[in-house]
């Protein structure tokens, strides 16, 4: 069965509200879209998703944590042009949510994006988790001629541009369902999303050569079977935090906190248990926020498998 016609993804629709805020301005218009589910009184993980990634990528972490005492924020932030745009609104999504500090999980561009921001507010980032990463864009920038091509290009070519970085070889049936998952979350992107996640992922980063991040804060969850992320980048990832932990997956590909969730949610477990966070024992599902849609039914006690 794939993994959208799963027990666990009907159920994550049902239990969990898709939120929506509009962070811009007069005529520019930046909706942050976002799952927000757990205890208001633990510090949030933030899940920041990849360039194929969307909100809903990162369910299988929000149907088996928040259940247990700890709060997941899964985000899809709005088209955003530039590293200083992007890091602005995060900072503006936070102050929204009064989240005052927040544990982050970055996926892909997602962790690096998560290191430019940690970067720039290092007392915002309670602690960071990168997953299949990289500390540098020069080896995407390195794929175009210029980061500023995408706009002329229509949606399908950009998903193809994408597409033509995931494995041709034959997976096991988990990781196969994780990527024919994304594909669809892919599909589910417009134009101009496409194109600012490709611009700002081949466009030189502000975040520093010689960073001064904590490495205590810092947990790299990463993948031995073939991922897109070259062995190169991911190498210079050890070598920029020598001191941060490390977890290695056996295998799981480019997604596994939707192909090996189970393994993934337990190395979140203890990053968090490590920077101070524990289960609460209230589970809080609704918000005073508003809405795009409502739950329509209570979680029950038992967590079915995903």
């Amino acid at each position: 069965m794939s993994i959208s016609k799963s027990q666990g993804f009907k159920n994550f629709r049902s239990w969990v509200a898709q939120q929506k805020i509009n962070l811009g301005y007069l005529g520019n218009d930046r909706v942050w879209t976002y799952y927000d589910w757990g205890p208001r009184d633990v510090e949030p993980l933030i899940c920041i998703p990849g360039v194929s990634g969307t909100a809903e990528g990162f369910f299988r972490q929000t149907i088996s944590l928040c259940p247990r005492g700890y709060r997941v924020i899964s985000v899809q932030p709005p088209p955003y042009m530039d590293y200083t745009s992007w890091m602005d609104g995060f900072d503006r999504f936070l102050d929204f949510l009064e989240i005052p500090k927040a544990h982050l999980l970055g996926t892909s561009l997602g962790g690096y994006l998560a290191q430019c921001y940690m970067n720039k507010h290092p007392n915002k980032v309670a602690s960071l988790i990168l997953q299949n990463s990289y500390c540098s864009t020069s080896h995407f920038q390195n794929l175009v001629p210029s980061s500023q091509i995408f706009i002329v290009f229509p949606t399908f070519m950009l998903q193809k541009f994408i597409l033509s970085s995931f494995p041709t070889i034959r997976l096991e049936p988990n990781v196969a369902d994780s990527v024919d998952f994304m594909v669809q979350q892919l599909e589910t992107l417009n134009h101009q999303e496409l194109v600012s996640r490709l611009r700002i992922n081949c466009t030189p980063g502000p975040f520093p050569a010689e960073p001064t991040l904590d490495q205590t804060k810092i947990t790299i969850i990463d993948t031995l079977d073939e991922v897109a992320i070259p062995d190169q980048l991911r190498e210079e990832v050890y070598r920029t935090y020598p001191n941060a932990k490390v977890a290695y997956i056996k295998a799981g590909g480019n997604f596994p906190f939707l192909a090996i969730p189970d393994e993934f949610n337990m190395h979140i477990i203890v990053h968090l248990r490590n920077h101070g966070v524990f289960p609460s024992n209230g589970l809080t599902t609704s918000s005073e926020r508003p809405m795009t849609t409502t739950t329509t039914n209570s979680a029950p006690t038992e967590i079915e498998p995903c």
